[in-house]
């Protein structure tokens, strides 16, 4: 008997995990870590497919010559933009840029990773 005949392919009928979230999961960010009980909550949404292409096409810029130039500022604030539905306190998109770096980089490991984009087909046209 064959692997496939012992384990037959079953296509789904719910294709709900197949889907990006709409829902916006929470995280707490400890802001103080002399106060663990002081934090910042943060509401991250999944980026779709296209929306993480999209992300290439703003911050990623091919040359001729194959060097890949990422601008690292700019793809932070899409993802910002982008994943970060809201927080606890509100703060504002200008604010937001402006928080202590100790900060944003909890808040930034929560967002899809620049390393991430080079990965699929782009990644795959890079290797060759």
């Amino acid at each position: 008997m064959s692997q496939e005949e012992q384990n037959p392919k079953i296509v789904i009928e719910n294709i709900d995990s197949l889907l990006v979230s709409t829902a916006a999961k929470s995280h707490d960010i400890e802001v103080d870590p002399d106060n663990p009980n002081s934090i910042i909550r943060v509401w991250v949404k999944e980026l779709s497919f296209l929306q993480t292409q999209e992300a290439i096409k703003e911050v990623v810029q091919l040359n001729a010559d194959g060097e890949v130039n990422i601008d690292l500022a700019g793809y932070w604030k899409y993802m910002m933009n982008m994943c970060i539905d809201r927080t606890e306190p509100k703060i504002g998109k200008a604010q937001l840029y402006a928080l202590k770096p100790e900060i944003a980089a909890k808040i930034t490991a929560l967002l899809p990773q620049p390393q991430d984009l080079v990965v699929g087909p782009l990644g795959d046209g890079l290797d060759a």
